[in-house]
């Protein structure tokens, strides 16, 4: 799996940076697309991840973004990171 982090990650909560390890670490171990779309189904029902990162799906590639970022960066394009499959 193709995981590339596109931006700067922000850890304005104390939670931020063990959630977002966690959610790389996830991504790392997938194989296919089946498995990326399956683990962030399992993702999302944690309230930490739902509450800082936004994500959906394209044919081949997952994104994620941050919530809370900085507005000189903007939410609405900041694009966290993209996974190809």
């Amino acid at each position: 799996m193709d995981v590339k982090i596109e931006n700067l990650f922000f850890g304005w909560h104390e939670k931020l940076p063990e959630t977002f390890i966690r959610l790389v670490n996830t991504l790392v171990l997938t194989r296919n697309g089946k498995e990326v779309r399956e683990a962030m189904a399992t993702l999302a029902q944690d309230k930490d991840f739902s509450d800082f990162f936004l994500y959906g799906f394209g044919r081949r590639h997952l994104w994620v973004k941050q919530k809370g970022v900085p507005t000189t960066y903007g939410n609405t394009d900041y694009r966290l990171l993209i996974v190809e499959f």
